[in-house]
C-alpha cells in the first residue's frame, strides 16, 4: 500500500499524507489563549471578507475599508494583521494552497497504487474547473504582479517555496515514470503545467459561458490531463 508518497498541491508543493495529518493534530492540540483565539478569528474574518471584495471589485478596485466593514472590524484591524492589500492577497493564496493540500492529502490517503493516484489527481483538477471566480481573481493578481516588480518577486518567492526545484524523483514515485522521446514530458513539467491550463479553461468559460458546455469542458479537461500526465510512447 502506498502511504508515504509525496503529495503535490495544485501549486506544486509536496507533503506526505501522514505528515499532514500529524501536523494538523499538533496544531489542534496546542492550547491557545483568548487573545490568540480572537486574533485568529479576526484574521479569518478579514480573509473571508477580502476574498468576497476581491471577487466583486477586482484586485486593484478593492478597498481596505470595505474589507474591514464586511468583516465587522475596523481598518486598523487590517493593519494589525497585514502590511498591505497585497499582503492580504498573498495570505489568501497561502490559505488556498493549504486547503488544496489538505484536500489532496485526504484523497491520496485512500489510494493504493499509482493508477489510483492518477485517478485522484484527475478528479481533483476537474473539480478546480468549478472555482471560476478564484481562477479569474488569481489571474488578475498575476497580471498585477507582472506589472509591479516587487509584487512579482513576492509571488515568485511563494511559488519557489511551494514548488522547490529537484522534485522529479518524488513526482515519479507518486505518478509513475515520465514520458520518453521528443514529445515526452517530465513529471515536473506536467505538474507545473496542468494547474495554469485548467485555470485558463475556467477563466475562458467564466468570460464566455457558451464557449463550452459543462460536458464538453470536462472532456477537454480530461484530454489535457491525459496529454500532460500519461507518458508518450518512446520515439521509434
Amino acid at each position: 500500500m502506498i502511504k508515504q508518497l509525496q503529495i503535490p498541491s495544485p501549486s506544486g508543493s509536496m507533503t506526505s499524507a501522514r505528515g499532514f495529518r500529524m501536523g494538523a493534530r499538533t496544531m489542534t492540540d496546542k492550547k491557545i489563549n483568548k487573545h490568540e483565539l480572537r486574533t485568529r478569528e479576526t484574521r479569518e474574518l478579514l480573509l473571508h471578507a477580502a476574498e468576497k471584495i476581491f471577487v466583486r471589485d477586482g484586485y486593484e478596485g478593492a478597498e481596505l475599508g470595505e474589507i474591514a466593514a464586511l468583516a465587522g472590524r475596523t481598518k486598523g484591524a487590517i493593519y494589525a494583521q497585514f502590511k498591505s492589500k497585497e499582503d492580504i492577497f498573498l495570505a489568501l493564496i497561502q490559505q488556498h494552497t493549504a486547503h488544496h493540500r489538505a484536500e489532496m492529502a485526504g484523497m491520496l490517503a485512500k489510494s493504493t497504487s499509482i493508477e489510483e493516484n492518477l485517478a485522484a489527481l484527475r478528479k481533483f483538477y476537474l473539480r478546480l474547473l468549478e472555482d471560476k471566480a478564484w481562477a479569474l481573481l488569481f489571474l488578475e493578481f498575476k497580471l498585477y504582479a507582472i506589472r509591479h516588480p516587487e509584487s512579482k518577486e513576492k509571488l515568485q518567492k511563494h511559488f519557489d517555496e511551494v514548488m522547490p526545484a529537484g522534485q522529479e524523483r518524488r513526482y515519479v514515485e507518486l505518478l509513475g515514470p515520465a514520458g520518453k522521446g521528443k514529445y515526452g514530458l517530465s513529471r515536473t513539467e506536467g505538474v507545473k503545467t496542468i494547474q495554469p491550463v485548467i485555470s485558463a479553461l475556467a477563466v475562458e468559460t467564466a468570460l464566455l459561458p457558451d464557449f463550452l458546455d459543462d460536458l464538453a469542458l470536462k472532456k477537454v479537461a480530461n484530454l489535457i490531463f491525459d496529454a500532460l500526465m500519461h507518458p508518450c510512447p518512446k520515439d521509434e
